[in-house]
């Protein structure tokens, strides 16, 4: 696309000597807009031109760098044939080429990930996934793999942050300088993002800040991720706009609005239930979800108690009475019952669901009020879940037990597979 060549012809200048101009390459661009595929193509090149370079990459994790240089990356590679190589062997897998030996591979982000190691480029994607601690010790891990190589470049890729995200802020701002410095050395600085006067959830400015409108993403992709994501963490995500979870991420005008005292019990058999414990495993809680005749999910905690060991004696119980159509839990939770787990993007669409049932304008989600589903509402945070978000258990300053819980719940009872008998537990 037209915004990845010109990134790549300005970021790949040469100065007098015939070395890379900028030494520090910051891009930040929408989701969907194609920045990984860029890495890519920017890896590849860099693995073939120089001999027996080195091209390292890191993502929020390892295993979502790894996923993404077997499953997303290789598939690319397949009309290179023979001349390319893949190793799959877990901890080592590379992308090699066979005229240059040039190697391209993915590395844990921590400190030790490059230990030992040389690098030509190494890129960073996802940093707004990465707090400044994270962030800093990053740098110090890829600062030592570059002493010997005079023309190494570090490309840091991502869309905008939280006010958790200071790192990348710090390496936006710098750049931002940079570019508006006119410097044409040292920092490439790349910034596509909604204007501060502009509606980023507008349909009509989407092709007006998106580079990849039009192109790989249309009105109907954006409008379903507008529907899923909620009005700020689109503006984020799609508008490229940094956002503050300092204040609540649940309103409580909104929250107010959706209690309800008076919730009908539900009809067995017509009842999902969803569980979790916190972290430190102090509590856990069971929750139901149903829908009403009209459609409006309808949330109820079942049992909230200190500590973790009752919940295999409780969930049974449930069972028995409601005869549920489903039971399920949120990736990630430490609660250890082996049922049907939600995956990593069933839990992120599962938590930004709810919330936007919560603040819809009217709500599509009634609660029974609680005082532990109340704590968990008021202090929830989000963390990152690649580029979407997820609730936060660690971030959050109580535990959310309860309202994972229900996030669980409703995503179960919406998703339940056909019945095929009574359910039960084990």
């Amino acid at each position: 696309m037209p915004w990845q060549r010109y990134v790549a012809d300005v970021a790949t200048e040469l100065d007098e000597a015939g070395r890379f101009a900028y030494q520090l390459v910051v891009v930040t661009v929408p989701r969907q807009s194609g920045k990984t595929t860029l890495m890519g193509a920017t890896l590849e090149q860099r693995a073939l031109a120089t001999p027996k370079a080195r091209a390292w990459f890191t993502m929020q994790t390892q295993k979502d760098a790894v996923d993404w240089l077997l499953n997303e990356h290789w598939p690319l590679m397949a009309a290179f044939g023979n001349r390319v190589q893949l190793r799959r062997a877990a901890g080592s897998e590379h992308v090699k080429w066979l005229s240059s030996g040039g190697l391209v591979r993915p590395f844990p982000p921590n400190p030790a990930g490059l230990h030992g190691k040389t690098s030509d480029v190494v890129f960073v994607d996802e940093c707004w996934s990465f707090d400044f601690v994270q962030g800093q010790a990053l740098d110090q891990g890829i600062v030592p793999t570059q002493a010997t190589k005079p023309n190494a470049q570090v490309w840091k890729v991502s869309t905008a942050g939280d006010d958790t995200s200071t790192w990348w802020l710090g390496a936006t701002e710098a750049g931002r300088a940079a570019a508006l410095a006119g410097r044409t050395s040292g920092v490439a600085y790349f910034d596509w993002s909604c204007p501060d006067d502009m509606d980023p959830t507008a349909a009509e400015s989407w092709a007006q800040y998106h580079p990849a409108f039009g192109r790989t993403i249309g009105a109907e992709s954006m409008q379903a991720a507008l529907d899923m994501l909620g009005p700020d963490e689109f503006a984020r995500a799609y508008g490229n706009r940094w956002v503050s979870t300092t204040g609540r991420v649940i309103p409580l005008p909104a929250w107010r609005a959706v209690a309800d005292g008076e919730l009908p019990l539900p009809t067995v058999g017509r009842v999902a239930f969803g569980f979790d414990a916190a972290v430190d495993r102090s509590d856990a809680a069971v929750v139901a979800a149903w829908r009403n005749e009209a459609g409006v999910a309808q949330v109820e905690v079942a049992d909230h108690r200190d500590g973790t060991g009752w919940l295999a004696g409780r969930v049974p119980e449930l069972v028995e009475r409601w005869q549920p159509t489903a039971i399920g839990y949120g990736t990630g939770g430490p609660a250890g019952i082996t049922l049907t787990a939600l995956t990593a993007g069933e839990w992120a669409a599962a938590c930004a669901g709810l919330l936007e049932a919560i603040v819809a304008d009217p709500p599509t989600v009634r609660v029974r009020p609680h005082p532990a589903l109340d704590a968990a509402a008021a202090s929830a945070a989000r963390r990152a879940l690649g580029d979407a978000w997820a609730w936060g258990r660690r971030q959050s300053t109580v535990s959310i037990s309860t309202l994972t819980a229900a996030t669980a719940a409703l995503w179960a009872y919406d998703h339940a597979p056909a019945a095929t008998g009574p359910f039960r537990v084990y």
